[in-house]
């Protein structure tokens, strides 16, 4: 008879505009003996409410025009959240959730460039005229000018009225709160440039809003936690290149084998996927770790924060020619996967992440269940997923093009 499942675990769908509050909802109330706590805002009703309307006048000199629109009303949602680990050798760490203001595309970073170069034009002798903010605009819009568009202008426009991004969250980790207890204990200057970002798409095309479905499966213990946020394919076009799987895991690590010491003091880390490259932020020294591109830790055994660990697992040749479609011949069709061992460049080999393996992706679909030990009282599944977030921590394991499988019931279809 297989054991009793020890975890909680939990899949859904959700829109962009609702995701970190569902999150939260699974993780601090949904979750049973193994939930984490909300430690802000005081209720979860206050995560993901509606911030107060600011007005954008796109006019700031007093010129005016009646050929464009120069004023609109951006809304945005307060999703910034803090959760509590209280993990079971008698830690506290704190997880911030937080839906950031949408980046900038390369067209509308070129918009800005275009609308303060504008303001100026040469009229000969060395002398320079000047245009008002308004006709900046109107020229931007195409304003008179035969087969003229208005690209420009747009593009100016969804720069300056940017909401919450639609296409990731950022995440953080601390020891501690500060004094008042909204915050990490963190300079927010740090926090601006170090933080990780976990992604379910790239470009988010024009006319998609909040709606943007998303999906997500959890697994979680007291001491951890594995997200997989996959964006939706039927917001995309072929090639099909903007949807993403992403993964994220915040938490704990199981003890190595024959572990000389315990390991509580720093035990607590984080790892996340992303569509764009990590910033490489070094507040913490150059081995400032990712968070990203590797696992980053509190601290290292002797107390340096923030450090980089690495995974090591049972791994092919990445570079073999293969063209398994079946799994082993040899092996009743079996898959090969095993437990992620973290590994610091100093420390070496510190711990196991729970509740996830790491094999090979081939013959296997995303979101496959996968039994280990079938029929025995070892008896455990996973599910399968292939992280296409172009940035995750196993761009830094020996094959690159594995994928993870995360825990889940025997009941899970």
């Amino acid at each position: 008879m297989a054991s009793a499942d020890n975890f909680y675990y939990a899949e859904g769908n959700s829109s962009v505009k609702n995701l970190v509050k569902n999150l939260v909802t699974e993780i601090t109330q949904n979750a049973g003996i193994y939930k984490w706590d909300l430690a802000y805002p005081a209720t979860i009703d206050l995560v993901g409410v509606s911030g107060a309307s600011n007005e954008i006048d796109l006019i700031t000199d007093a010129s005016v025009t009646d050929k464009v629109d120069t004023k609109f009303t951006v809304g945005s949602s307060k999703d910034m959240c803090i959760l509590k680990a209280s993990t079971t050798y008698g830690k506290q760490f704190y997880l911030k959730i937080d839906r950031l203001k949408a980046d900038l595309t390369k067209e509308e970073k070129q918009a800005l460039v275009n609308f303060k170069s504008l303001h100026t034009y040469s009229i000969g002798m060395g002398s320079v005229g000047t245009r008002t903010d308004a006709q900046v605009l109107e020229m931007m819009a195409g304003v008179g000018i035969t087969n003229g568009n208005s690209d420009a202008y747009n593009s100016y426009v969804n720069a300056m009225t940017k909401s919450n991004s639609l296409n990731n969250i950022v995440l953080q980790i601390s020891g501690a709160l500060n004094s008042a207890g909204t915050d990490l204990d963190i300079a927010s200057v740090i926090q601006k440039e170090y933080n990780y970002r976990l992604a379910w798409y790239r470009k988010v095309q024009p006319g998609i809003k909040d709606f943007l479905p998303v999906e997500y499966f959890i697994n979680q213990t007291k001491d951890a936690i594995n997200i997989v946020l996959r964006g939706d394919p039927s917001a995309d076009v072929a090639p099909y290149e903007n949807w993403l799987t992403g993964h994220a895991y915040i938490g704990a690590l199981k003890p190595v084998e024959d572990s000389a010491t315990t390991d509580d003091m720093y035990n607590f880390g984080i790892t996340t996927s992303s569509d764009i490259e990590p910033s490489y932020a070094s507040p913490y020294g150059e081995r400032t770790a990712t968070g990203i591109t590797d696992f980053c830790m509190i601290a290292n055994k002797i107390g340096m924060p923030y450090q980089p660990h690495y995974p090591a697992f049972y791994a092919t040749n990445p570079f073999m020619d293969k063209c398994n479609i079946e799994g082993s011949r040899w092996n009743h069709k079996k898959h090969q996967f095993s437990d992620i061992t973290l590994v610091h460049p100093v420390d070496m080999e510190r711990g196991k992440m729970i509740n996830i393996l790491a094999g090979d992706a081939s013959a296997i679909h995303d979101m496959d269940k996968l039994a280990y030990k079938k029929d025995t009282t070892d008896e455990e599944y996973y599910k399968k997923f292939k992280i296409t977030a172009p940035y995750n921590f196993l761009n830094n394991s020996a094959n690159i093009n594995y994928c993870i499988a995360i825990r889940c019931p025997k009941t899970v279809e």
